[in-house]
């Protein structure tokens, strides 16, 4: 697809290239994820060879529990300087919630922050699909430099009447989505600007800012958002594709692990978003082939 090439390109320009270039030599913005997992070692990799290709610089990962920890999945990328990796099983709640995530995000925060100007805070279900051409993520956040941060939309998809895990990875596997402007996806998760951001809040998805103009998280139509949830789903130039069950053995596993925020999902969650994904969603397939090649390309190495 047209609105697709530019991350294939630089897809398979990383199988030869084995790096991104340095962020001096880009003259673009830093950008780093943080996320909290547990027991996800089969999804991290691919989530990582992906948020990499489209120009993230680094990666802090919180290991809240695994057995066994997942070091072995992101050993590589450790050595690599490109993930920093902590284990820690035993993080307090942030007032207000339930599980160890919002915390953990405050920490990434206060230690690092400062070494990006940008940092975004997803889970390794998501994933960031660029839309509109723009070859990478730096180069779309220079265009919010003057804002608190970017929120992105979800577009979520359903398991596709898939029963086992799929061999191909999130993005191959499933193109059962919900309608663009489906209740849904007016959440957003958010990728702030380090300097504005000054903690998170009780969900996963804002975070509270300094109270200054510029300070002001936006979507990609410039338009202030500063909850949970946006008025309507902005997804022209970006959306976060939430496979937010996957298979029903994926969900399966899912449900046992719990969540980051301490939220229990049943058997009735699964059922309730693939009612609602009943949309054709094709458009990170080839996305998805692509880097299945690359990481198999990368692995042999």
């Amino acid at each position: 697809m047209a609105r697709l090439t530019h991350l294939l390109l630089r897809l398979a320009a990383l199988a030869a290239l084995h790096s991104l270039a340095s962020r001096a030599e880009r003259q673009q913005p830093s950008v780093a994820i943080c996320v909290a997992i547990k027991d996800q070692a089969v999804d991290v990799r691919e989530w990582v060879y992906y948020h990499r290709a489209i120009g993230v610089d680094k990666f802090y990962i919180w290991d809240t529990g695994s057995k066994p920890p997942l070091l072995n999945a992101v050993k590589d990328f450790v050595h690599e300087g490109l993930v920093h990796y902590e284990y820690d099983d035993k993080v307090p709640p942030k007032p207000g919630t339930h599980g160890p995530q919002v915390a953990l995000y405050d920490r990434c925060l206060e230690r690092w922050g400062s070494r990006h100007e940008f940092m975004a805070f997803i889970d390794t279900d998501e994933f960031l699909v660029l839309r509109d051409g723009t070859p990478d993520l730096p180069t779309l956040l220079k265009d919010y430099m003057e804002y608190g941060g970017l929120v992105v939309n979800w577009q979520v998809f359903g398991s596709g009447g898939l029963k086992l895990r799929p061999k191909g990875n999130s993005m191959m596997s499933y193109w059962r989505c919900n309608a663009q402007d489906h209740a849904e996806n007016r959440h957003v998760k958010s990728i702030v600007r380090t300097v504005c951001a000054e903690e998170s809040s009780t969900d996963p998805h804002h975070f509270y800012y300094k109270e200054t103009p510029k300070c002001t998280p936006v979507n990609t139509r410039n338009q202030a958002v500063l909850g949970p949830k946006s008025p309507t789903p902005a997804l022209e130039r970006v959306g976060l594709y939430h496979y937010a069950i996957k298979s029903l053995d994926d969900f399966i596993q899912k449900m046992a692990r719990g969540s980051g925020m301490g939220n229990v999902k049943t058997i009735a969650f699964f059922e309730y978003v693939d009612n609602f994904t009943d949309s054709y969603c094709p458009d990170a397939l080839d996305l998805g082939l692509q880097l299945n090649n690359v990481m198999a390309l990368q692995e042999a190495m």
